[in-house]
């Protein structure tokens, strides 16, 4: 990994990037950024389109009790790994067998458990900081570049490579169970073993990308540039690649203002996210006819 930041540390120094990369930390977020960013914005188009926006959010709150269960247990603080992807799979599995074996809709089962992981984490966090200092976990919550670290870095880089191969061998087959399940069957495919396939893939990104983003601004990562890709496209592809492009620019765009203001980096890279959404929609008469509509192909 020295051989890289050295790399682009001496492009800094030449003049070629913004000095602030010349530091480590910021050169670490970057390539985050340039990692998880696109495969951020091309599984939003799923979660928006199957109506699985708080499913996000609610894996970023269960972090919370992941993190505290890796630190009670004994894990390093900067390294929950077993706690954090443990619990959080947990949750996100859970969600998924509820709504397989209930009639309940998809927002209502994910308020449901949002609201006890949310209970539980409150009363991990109580537990934990009576341990741990406090502000050794907030880079978990609110994403923060200080608290990135190369182990970090690789495991984002390995999850994001197994994830980004998967997503893409089973998209085409996800898209087609979550709008027509009756001709999955027809051809062959389980629109439920598809759904536990994507969720799981869903958290294992949503996991490895939190110490950038942070558990509790996650969801406007994943669901934003989608949903600013759905306001001026036309079609599923042109969904796929502007929402992988708004993505790319909101991470990257937004980690280098982090890097020239002290405030998390997470809570930036949101904003400029939200910045695109409100622009597609003041250009959504120039750039599209009308968009697609969430359900559409």
């Amino acid at each position: 990994m020295d051989f890289i930041y050295d790399i682009i540390s001496g492009w800094a120094k030449a003049g070629y990037m913004p000095s602030i990369f010349e530091h480590t930390f910021m050169i670490r977020g970057l390539l985050a950024a340039i990692i998880i960013g696109p495969l951020l914005g091309a599984m939003g188009t799923v979660v928006i389109t199957k109506k699985l926006s708080f499913f996000t959010q609610t894996i970023g709150n269960a972090a919370m009790s992941g993190v505290a269960i890796g630190l009670l247990f004994g894990e390093p603080v900067d390294g929950t790994y077993a706690g954090l992807y443990g619990f959080c799979l947990i949750v996100a599995l859970l969600m998924t067998f509820v709504k397989n074996r209930s009639r309940l809709s998809n927002d209502t089962i994910i308020g449901v458990v949002l609201a006890q992981v949310l209970g539980i984490g409150i009363i991990m966090m109580i537990v934990v900081t009576s341990q741990f200092n406090i502000h050794q976990v907030e880079g978990i919550l609110f994403g923060s570049l200080i608290t990135l670290n190369d182990t970090d870095l690789i495991t984002l880089a390995v999850a994001s490579v197994l994830v980004g191969i998967l997503f893409a061998y089973n998209f085409n087959r996800v898209m087609l169970g979550g709008f027509n399940p009756i001709l999955a069957k027809a051809r062959g495919l389980s629109p439920v073993a598809l759904e536990y396939i994507f969720v799981t893939l869903m958290t294992i990104v949503v996991v490895a990308s939190l110490k950038l983003i942070g558990a509790l601004l996650v969801l406007v990562l994943v669901v934003v540039p989608a949903a600013a890709a759905q306001n001026v496209v036309s079609n599923l592809r042109q969904f796929v690649w502007v929402s992988v492009v708004f993505s790319s620019v909101s991470t990257a765009l937004g980690l280098l203002l982090s890097g020239l203001v002290p405030v998390p980096s997470g809570a930036v890279i949101v904003l400029v996210s939200s910045v695109l959404f409100y622009g597609s929609l003041l250009l959504k008469p120039l750039l599209s006819k009308g968009g697609i509509g969430q359900g559409q192909v």
